[in-house]
This record gives structure tokens, C-alpha cells and sequence, in this order.
């Protein structure tokens, strides 16, 4: 019990580091804390009480961290943090509609984005809520142990509700993008963007898998999952543009690695499919 204590006390402290006012990244090893604290208490609920004991509706910088270390949360956090994140929904939404302006103590833009970046993360809770064989990572192999079954006749709709999702992830790093600001080093938009390289690239990989797997096994495949094809294909083109945007930011190539896609799709009938 002193320990449960004792960790979330560190715990309250590392969420007010974490979304501190200054327009920098969130600490990595803040961020790390929250997540470990989910793994060895088998909750994230204090995590959100740690956040909305701050004032995030006062500071978009503040607010937009508390964001970001959120969605790494939901990514990172034990598996019981997507379904106690699903009971914070409301919090979410009056956190995007109780914003000011858009400029506070001379920051400007953040407002926006927290807006988009709240709905993606919205939607990336709508989607584990329906498809609740999924981890927080998009992880292919325990989707397949969890389904109990590798059937790809299943897949259509979980992988055209993936793509969609994915659909949103690009459309919010390009208005990140758009909002970096001459004057700064933009390190905080910056750091939105870890998350979102990482949640991409997840959902590309499954994706991958999966159609591989359907056009293996679906009767018909080269018809019956064309549309589903035409748009991974569209889907790989836009990666290599957000990654290649990406590998152009030193201080993100500092945090982590961007991955490298191949300059075609791959070949999702296999190397032995011949048109």
C-alpha cells in the first residue's frame, strides 16, 4: 500500500513535468513514468486524475503535451488503459471545446491543433472499442493469438476501418505541419509527431499482413479486394512523403528512428503472383 502510494505521488509529479508551459517537448522520462506506472498497477485512472488536476484549458502549450503524452498512454500504457481511456471520452471533448482563442502568453496555433489532435485520438478510441482485439500498437501477431484465428475472410472491414483511421493520422501530421512557425524551433509540434510516425507505421505494418494473408486465402482476391488494395497502395505513397518530411527534422531523428518504406507498395499477392 505505501508503494501504491508512494508511486502515485511520483506519478502526479511526473504528469506536472510532463505538461509543464514551457514550449518544448514533453520529458521522455516523465512520459515513461506515467506508462510504467499502468504496467505495474494495472491501471492508467490515476493518470487521468493527474492530468485533470492540471489547468489545461488555461495553456495550449500545456494542454497540447498533456495530448501527446496521452496518446503515447493509449499506445504504450497496459492493455486495461484503452478500456479505462474509453470512459474518458467526455473529458477529451470538453478539453478540445473548452479551449480560448488560440493564443496564450504569446503561443499561437495550438488551439487547432489540440482540436485535431483530440478527434484523431477520439477515433482511434472508436475504433479499439470496436475491434477490442487490438493493442494500443496495432501489434499483428497478438491480434492473430487474440482473435484465436488468422481468417482473412474477417479482415475486410477491419482493415478498411484501419485504413480510415490511418486517413486521419495523415490528414492531422500535415496540419502539423502547416502550424510549424517560422520563429521557433518548434520543438512541441515536433514531438506530436513521434507518436504519430510510430501509430502510422504500426498500422501500416498490420495492414501489410493482413491484406497479404486475405489475398492468399479470399476467392477472387485479385477483384474482391481491389478497392482495399488501390488504397494501401495510395496509403504507402503518402507514408514516404510524412516520413521523408519527418527524416528532415533533426531534433525527431534524435528521438527515434523513421522508417524507411520501400519506393513501390509491396506486392500484395506474393512473389510468386504474376498479373
Amino acid at each position: 500500500m505505501a508503494d501504491r502510494v508512494k508511486a502515485e505521488q511520483e506519478l502526479i509529479t511526473a504528469a506536472r513535468k510532463a505538461t509543464n508551459t514551457d514550449e518544448t517537448a514533453p520529458k521522455r522520462k516523465h512520459v515513461r513514468n506515467c506508462i510504467v506506472f499502468t504496467h505495474d498497477f494495472k491501471t492508467s485512472m490515476p493518470v487521468w486524475e493527474a492530468m485533470k488536476s492540471q489547468p489545461l484549458k488555461a495553456n495550449d502549450v500545456q494542454c497540447f503535451k498533456a495530448i501527446i503524452t496521452l496518446h503515447k498512454l493509449i499506445r504504450e500504457g497496459h492493455h486495461v488503459t484503452i478500456q479505462e481511456a474509453l470512459t474518458q471520452t467526455k473529458f477529451l471533448e470538453d478539453l478540445a471545446h473548452g479551449l480560448g482563442g488560440g493564443v496564450h502568453n504569446g503561443w499561437q496555433n495550438y488551439s487547432v491543433l489540440i482540436r485535431a489532435y483530440i478527434n484523431f485520438l477520439l477515433a482511434k478510441l472508436e475504433y479499439h472499442r470496436l475491434h477490442p482485439e487490438f493493442n494500443g500498437m496495432f501489434d499483428y501477431r497478438e491480434y492473430v493469438s487474440l482473435r484465436g484465428t488468422n481468417d482473412p475472410n474477417e479482415g475486410y472491414e477491419t482493415i478498411g476501418d484501419l485504413m480510415s483511421l490511418q486517413d486521419r493520422l495523415d490528414e492531422f501530421q500535415k496540419l502539423v505541419f502547416r502550424n510549424f512557425q517560422p520563429a521557433s524551433n518548434n520543438e512541441c509540434r515536433i514531438a506530436a509527431l513521434v507518436p504519430l510516425v510510430e501509430e502510422s507505421y504500426g498500422i501500416y505494418k498490420f495492414a501489410t499482413h493482413m491484406l497479404i494473408a486475405m489475398h492468399q486465402r479470399v476467392d477472387g482476391a485479385e477483384q474482391a479486394l481491389e478497392p482495399l488494395r488501390k488504397r494501401y497502395n495510395s496509403q504507402h505513397y503518402a507514408l514516404r512523403k510524412f516520413y521523408y518530411e519527418c527524416s528532415n527534422l533533426r531534433y525527431l531523428t534524435s528521438l527515434i528512428n523513421v522508417p524507411r518504406l520501400p519506393q513501390h507498395p509491396v506486392n500484395l499477392f506474393g512473389d510468386d503472383f504474376v498479373p
